[in-house]
């Protein structure tokens, strides 16, 4: 297999890729046209969870080996590499998401317990079953067509990320009170980005001061409270670039960009590229990706 990077996965009926956001197939499927061995990849726009439910093989996770004796469940951050080898009796799901499309307490908790790819053996997970029933639900779920479904694999993959965080983790890695406030003031950025609020509309919300609310962010991430709304609005934008046929102007004006020149100028200070240029390099990279996924429906 082949390296992946900054790639979108969707399924091959056009119509259906604008609002896409997963991708869910099982690893025989997948495995079995590479000879059940996948190369070492990354992706460097999705989080993978893999459910191993019967078979054997081994997981190279940021270079070392792991052996995979089910039931396991493996997680991978966006922009790790990893590899797997698998047995021809392979059994088991993966599914592959866009973090930024799910809720914000879930991505907070995926930043707190799983920064980095993990092995988990389900073998006396109290939740084992629970686990395994609900990704077979999204796999069903993923070839539905019906209104309610996107709703449903949200909370499903909701229900299996929380089911997965061991129950230690607050012990191992505790959330203390900045780390909670960071939290919040994640949820206040998804809510307001688009306002281009100042940093005292921040502060005043979470009850601190300007200059306290930028030490703890300080502390907490390295960045600035304006690198990290400059950040959510350039996720945005790219997700809007890729997920939609909107042109960029319209695009800007969503994002709360009255100029629209402004806007190109900012998303090139940002990413190097100018929107337009973007867009037509990822749409490339997915076309490549695509007929990929088309061989494997096969």
């Amino acid at each position: 297999m082949t390296s992946v990077q900054n790639d979108r996965l969707y399924g091959e009926d056009g119509t259906k890729s604008l609002d896409f956001w997963l991708h869910c197939e099982t690893l025989y499927s997948r495995s079995s046209l590479h000879r059940f061995e996948i190369d070492i990849h990354r992706h460097d726009s999705f989080l993978q969870i893999l459910h191993i439910s019967d078979g054997e093989g081994d997981a190279s996770l940021e270079g070392r080996t792991h052996t995979i004796s089910p039931p396991t469940a493996i997680v991978v951050p966006a922009g790790f590499d990893h590899g797997f080898r698998f047995s021809h009796a392979i059994k088991g799901l993966i599914i592959t998401v866009l973090p930024a499309a799910l809720p914000a307490a879930v991505r907070a908790n995926l930043q707190n317990t799983f920064s980095r790819p993990t092995l988990l053996s389900l073998r006396d997970h109290p939740d084992c079953d629970h686990i395994h029933h609900t990704m077979e639900r999204i796999l069903l779920e993923f070839g539905a067509e019906r209104s309610i479904r996107n709703a449903l694999l949200e909370s499903y993959i909701t229900t299996v990320l929380l089911l997965l965080t061991p129950e230690n983790a607050t012990t191992r890695q505790p959330m203390g009170q900045d780390a909670e406030r960071m939290v919040r003031l994640g949820t206040l950025i998804d809510a307001h980005f688009r306002q281009h609020q100042r940093a005292d509309f921040y502060a005043d919300h979470m009850g601190l001061s300007t200059t306290h609310l930028n030490r703890i962010i300080r502390s907490q991430t390295g960045l600035t409270l304006q690198q990290m709304i400059a950040g959510k609005q350039v996720e945005t934008a790219k997700q809007e670039l890729i997920f939609s046929h909107a042109s960029v102007q319209t695009i800007a004006l969503h994002l709360g960009f009255g100029d629209p020149a402004y806007f190109s100028r900012f998303f090139t200070r940002e990413t190097g590229m100018t929107p337009r240029a973007w867009r037509v390099a990822e749409w490339q990279k997915q076309a490549k990706l695509t007929h990929y996924l088309g061989k494997a429906s096969t």
